[in-house]
């Protein structure tokens, strides 16, 4: 009798729902466009941290040449968002040139809160991109309105 009260206990509560895990709801991946079509990829590492990673493409059209960049790294991000710096490894601090003069590309990042983000290039960003193209532009996470 004892072991089948034990067994129909295991198996009630094995047959019981797992509990959910936290859904990271700023990870993943964002398409959208602006200065181009872009793409962003956050990966979340820890706490704060995430590897991030922004595509930017425009394609060859007849009369334009077409433009494409990325730059990735980490950044850390609240619910609201963040801001992304990279060091320009060509950074010159005596240079006139706007790709050289500038010691790091900044991005801003804003999250909406449901599901968008809206990405604003701010500085010394050219190095990551061709002049055609940028940063700069809205855009939805792949699993917004699941």
């Amino acid at each position: 009798m004892f072991r089948t009260a034990f067994l129909v206990a295991t198996i009630s509560i094995a047959a019981l729902p797992a509990f959910a895990q936290e859904v990271n709801q700023i990870e993943g991946i964002y398409t959208g466009s602006g200065e181009g079509d872009l793409t962003l990829d956050l990966t979340h590492i820890e706490d704060d941290r995430y590897a991030i990673s922004i595509n930017t493409i425009v394609p060859i059209q007849e009369e334009f040449m077409g433009c494409a960049g990325g730059i990735e790294g980490e950044v850390l991000l609240s619910k609201k968002g963040g801001n992304f710096f990279v060091e320009n490894e060509t950074y010159d601090p005596e240079s006139d040139s706007p790709m050289l003069s500038q010691q790091y590309c900044e991005i801003g990042i804003t999250f909406d809160g449901e599901g968008g983000v809206v990405l604003e290039e701010r500085d010394g960003c050219l190095e990551y991109h061709g002049a055609s193209c940028g940063f700069s532009g809205t855009l939805v996470h792949d699993a917004a309105g699941i």
